[in-house]
């Protein structure tokens, strides 16, 4: 319900642009990565948990 209330003026416009457009490091390095669909399936990393030792009484 707050959003309704929200006004936009032209310099925030502007910046919203220039924000959300990427860089030409950015659009390149992209251009260089394979589709989604053309990547080979990664294997999930498996991450090794050490085993706490329970407290000893006594």
């Amino acid at each position: 319900m707050a959003l309704q209330s929200l006004q936009i003026n032209a310099v925030t416009a502007m910046r919203a642009r220039d924000v959300s457009r990427p860089t030409r490091e950015q659009r390149e390095s992209a251009d260089r990565r394979p589709l989604r669909d053309e990547a080979p399936p990664k294997e999930a990393p498996r991450k090794e948990t050490p085993r706490k030792e329970a407290p000893r009484r006594g």
